[in-house]
């Protein structure tokens, strides 16, 4: 954090934006997440419901918070770039051997040949935190 405080002018803000799908809420999320936990049970990725954005103590030496939302978004998708978007994710693509990661494709793009339309939308909630820094 010192080194983004050192970037901004004196009183100039920061902003994070964290963003994830809501498997609780949304079909197509929690199937596929179901299915990356089939493959990758020990993954602390899943399970996300919404909250605020957590900041690190350290954060607050260099900055002070002045607002944070957190808020739903539909975000657009096929079936194929949902499908890259979950093999992105570090529970699959960076987890998973090749054999794995191959038994997991197929069976994903199955999936969503059974349950997606070609085009669709996936609930995910967006936290943001504006930082002032001090």
């Amino acid at each position: 954090m010192p080194h983004l405080a050192k970037l901004l002018k004196p009183n100039g803000r920061l902003l994070i934006l964290y963003m994830a799908w809501l498997p609780y809420e949304d079909a197509i999320a929690g199937a596929s997440e179901e299915l990356a936990l089939k493959y990758n049970p020990e993954w602390t990725g899943a399970s996300e419901t919404r909250h605020p954005i957590w900041i690190p103590d350290v954060t607050y030496r260099y900055f002070e918070s002045e607002d944070h939302e957190e808020y739903d978004v539909m975000v657009p998708f096929t079936r194929e770039s949902w499908h890259g978007r979950m093999k992105a994710c570090r529970g699959v693509g960076a987890s998973l051997s090749d054999k794995e990661l191959l038994a997991w494709e197929n069976e994903h793009k199955e999936l969503l040949m059974e349950k997606a339309p070609e085009k669709f939308e996936v609930r995910h909630y967006a936290a943001l935190a504006v930082l002032k820094k001090k």
